[in-house]
């Protein structure tokens, strides 16, 4: 397709003048910080109509009056304030180079977990760069590769039993507060306190870094978003379709594309559904706190069923799922898979794990013209099923059998476990 791209009429073709255009956002929140106005950050008025005059400069292929809002806390723009010093297609370029850092970065951390030789562990790379959400990510100029390597960074932290480290780290994926919830509070049942000793140092140096350097931002972003949130989804017509949320789902279903409010029956089945699945969520982790024996499993469906339980997770966001997938590939899962009792759960999980990627690269489409967001049915069903893959491992005893948090099971019988290659 890439290949094919440079062939097509440029009018037809994928060019940095129609795709990229979320980077326009983040252009915008650094032009802003380093020009003086990080008060108007945070304003709809100001923000779109600077973002309409680089669209008029650099001949975007972007709609007179649309706007792209800046959904972040405010010292995540410093990140882009040495990028809004350059020329918008150069800094364009820049970000986008250093998103494949980042996801370089991740592929590195990913392929680490994993056991057996080149063969195994080349499969993250070569399913990662095909995955539709990576596509995604880098077609709409988003962060998400960045939030893919904190999130692995966490991981394997959280995994090495590096409890402040791992703390210190998801703190900094609060850049995304959708991202970081979940995860941090997962990581402190499971972990105890210290997380939460890391979390606290990452929050109070961003906090107090946000109150010197960007005074009255922090209050802004607290009273306009909501704001904001309530023009973009309920004043006007909103991509719910985009959105792999429980909310996105019953609304898209039941009410459409139409605006306005959540409808009483939307609010009670979306809430139901969420209660739901978190205390299922919560429980299991609180029953398995304290023990590596389930971990890996536990840390998957913490990470699958966080984009559900959100009110806001784009689909271009789903690339963190390759975090958990590559996780249900570690420690004790060939033995799993090799007995009769949990295999055909964990058949199950990795049959869901291939619909659910072939099926993202669909999803907007056919979301959009059935009202049915198969990508979110695909998402709670593996949580689920990874919920229950967390149970099971707490029946196996686990020990360590590499310097890098991998383990493998000994079955109750103490029969020596299968070999990698031959329980493929």
């Amino acid at each position: 397709m890439v290949i094919a791209n440079g062939f097509v009429s440029p009018d037809k073709a994928v060019t940095k003048k129609s795709a990229g255009h979320d980077f326009l956002a983040f252009y915008t929140a650094g032009t802003f910080v380093r020009t003086g106005r990080s008060t108007e950050l945070y304003d709809l008025k100001s923000t779109g109509a600077f973002e309409q005059k680089i669209a008029r400069q650099q001949q975007l292929e972007l709609p007179a009056g649309v706007i792209g809002p800046y959904w972040n806390p405010s010292i995540f723009a410093w990140v882009f304030v040495p990028l809004s010093k350059l020329p918008y297609p150069t800094a364009w370029n820049l970000w986008f180079a250093i998103n494949i850092a980042c996801l370089a970065g991740a592929i590195a951390l990913l392929m680490r977990m994993l056991p057996g030789d080149w063969r195994t562990r080349g499969l993250v790379p070569l399913l990662i760069i095909t995955a539709p959400p990576l596509i995604q990510a880098l077609g709409h100029g988003q962060n998400t590769c960045l939030s893919l390597l904190l999130l692995c960074v966490t991981v394997t932290l959280w995994r090495g039993n590096r409890a402040i480290l791992a703390g210190v780290a998801c703190g900094l994926l609060f850049y995304k507060p959708q991202l970081g919830a979940i995860v941090a509070l997962a990581m402190v049942i499971n972990l105890g306190w210290k997380p939460l000793a890391g979390l606290a140092i990452t929050g109070t140096a961003l906090l107090l870094t946000t109150l010197i350097t960007l005074p009255g931002t922090l209050a802004a972003f607290l009273r306009q978003l909501p704001h904001n949130i309530t023009y973009m989804q309920i004043d006007h017509r909103y991509m719910w379709d985009r959105h792999v949320t429980l909310e996105a789902f019953w609304r898209l279903l039941l009410q459409g594309f139409a605006v306005g409010e959540l409808w009483p029956v939307t609010r009670v089945l979306y809430l139901a559904s969420v209660i739901a699945l978190a205390a299922l969520l919560l429980v299991t982790i609180w029953k398995l706190r304290g023990t590596t024996a389930a971990r890996d499993r536990v840390i998957a469906a913490t990470i699958v069923t966080m984009p559900l339980l959100m009110p806001f997770y784009f689909d271009y966001d789903l690339l963190l799922m390759a975090a958990a997938a590559v996780l249900c590939g570690t420690g004790d899962a060939p033995v799993i898979l090799s007995q009769k009792k949990y295999g055909r759960v964990a058949r199950a999980t990795f049959i869901n794990w291939i619909a659910l990627f072939l099926w993202t690269a669909i999803n907007p489409g056919i979301s959009n013209m059935t009202h049915v967001n198969v990508s979110v049915l695909l998402l709670t069903t593996l949580s689920i099923l990874l919920i229950a893959q967390a149970r099971m491992a707490k029946t196996k005893m686990l020990a360590p059998d590499s310097e890098d948090g991998n383990s493998v099971a000994i079955s109750q019988a103490k029969s020596p476990p299968r070999a990698y290659d031959a329980a493929a």
